[in-house]
């Protein structure tokens, strides 16, 4: 099939690549995995759980978490009715959620973890939309992430016909993703991105790729990003296992756990594991020394 808006992908993929770890995330010292069936159940089901809980297309929706399955689940759920996903970082500070939530006209908010909650708790007496918000990791006193999505799965029957005529009704040039700058030069701005932006973008830098879908990749990077957004969407089109990170810290035991045939990176992220491996040989001697430095 041909891809051309971007929950597109997620038929390409049953269509392709049946796998048990499409989406994986560090859970301890042991992975959380999604295969690909996963993903498209949930993906669906948060669509019918929007719908079911009075969300329309053209309807804003915002995402603020670290990497891990439950942001690709919401960013196809939401963008294959019809509806705009705004994914924010989650280390911002209060006035820039005030702000990009207000501005974007978010109706929703769907919330990671505890400590991104705790970040955003503060701006929430200042949305101006009182936007229905959910957490995927349980937070007593907050509604869940799950709530939404069994919702969606209680009622399917009901719903998968609107969601199968909204998809089709879904142009190339329509509204993806409200994706916001960092602010560095005053107010965050939105970038204002259609499906044929992303795709193009995506299916542009397949052709060169050496990952397939054999390839495990570990993704640090923010998905909030456009660039590592471009990057997962690849690599989801390839069929390649994505892995997420841990954390920063946990890069390069997380690179020899899954034994990783890639991962995307910025110049700052080698300059530090150039640092630490050249750290790591210093303090040796003689012979040791020199032949960890050839190798080096």
């Amino acid at each position: 099939m041909t891809v051309t808006r971007i929950f597109d992908i997620l038929e390409h993929l049953q269509k392709n690549y049946k796998k048990d770890d499409m989406l994986c995330r560090r859970h301890g010292n042991d992975w959380d995995k999604y295969s690909v069936d996963d993903y498209v159940e949930i993906a669906h089901s948060i669509a019918c759980g929007l719908l079911e809980k009075g969300f329309q297309k053209g309807d804003k929706i915002a995402s603020i978490m670290q990497n891990r399955p439950a942001w690709n689940c919401v960013d196809m759920g939401v963008t294959m009715v019809g509806m705009v996903h705004v994914p924010v970082y989650p280390t911002l500070a209060t006035d820039d959620y005030t702000h990009i939530i207000n501005h974007s006209d978010a109706k929703c908010i769907i919330i990671g973890a505890e400590q991104v909650y705790r970040r955003v708790e503060p701006a929430i007496p200042s949305f101006t939309n009182n936007p229905q918000i959910y957490t995927v990791d349980k937070i007593e006193g907050q509604e869940q992430f799950k709530t939404l999505v069994d919702l969606g799965r209680a009622t399917r029957e009901k719903w998968m016909p609107v969601v199968t005529e909204i998809k089709a009704s879904v142009k190339p040039e329509d509204l993806a993703t409200i994706i916001y700058t960092s602010g560095t030069t005053g107010v965050p701005k939105g970038v204002m991105l259609s499906h044929k932006n992303l795709v193009t973008n995506t299916l542009g830098i397949v052709p060169v790729q050496t990952n397939d879908h054999n390839s495990k990749i570990l993704s640090f990077l923010p998905l909030c990003h456009v660039y590592e957004r471009i990057v997962n969407y690849k690599y989801q089109y390839l069929g390649a296992s994505i892995y997420y990170a841990g954390s920063l810290s946990t890069i390069a035991k997380d690179l020899k756990d899954i034994h990783a045939d890639g991962f995307c990176a910025v110049p700052r992220v080698l300059e530090m594991m150039f640092t630490k491996l050249y750290e790591a040989g210093k303090d040796l001697k003689g012979l040791k020394k020199m032949i960890y430095f050839w190798a080096f």
